[in-house]
């Protein structure tokens, strides 16, 4: 029998699974069954890349998001989170000095 709801999921910040639950027709956002919506991974990735192009290597493994530093220089070399707030996060926190927004940024 063919599933009728979406069925997406996300990991919220404390590591949970949050499957969506709308329609599996539906276009745009996800949301879970709390009423929290967040955007289709290919767009988090894309946008996400976009950003930190000149830093980092990020990916999306289907269920953590991962960025892994172009320069072996950097205290951290790989960052695993599950939510890509929380990558981000952790990538300001670390001050790359590439970084968007730094002043050593090339580009």
């Amino acid at each position: 029998m063919k599933s009728t709801t979406c069925r997406v999921v996300r990991l919220d910040p404390s590591g949970f699974t949050r499957p969506c639950v709308l329609g599996a027709d539906h276009d745009g956002d996800h949301e879970d069954a709390r009423g929290e919506r967040w955007e289709p991974p290919a767009t988090t990735l894309a946008r996400l890349r976009e950003r930190w192009e000149h830093a980092y290597r990020i990916v999306w493994t289907g269920s953590l998001w991962m960025a892994t530093a172009y320069s072996p220089y950097v205290a951290w070399r790989t960052e695993v989170e599950p939510t890509p707030e929380q990558l981000e996060a952790r990538l300001y926190r670390n001050a790359h000095p590439r970084a968007p927004g730094r002043a050593g940024r090339e580009g």
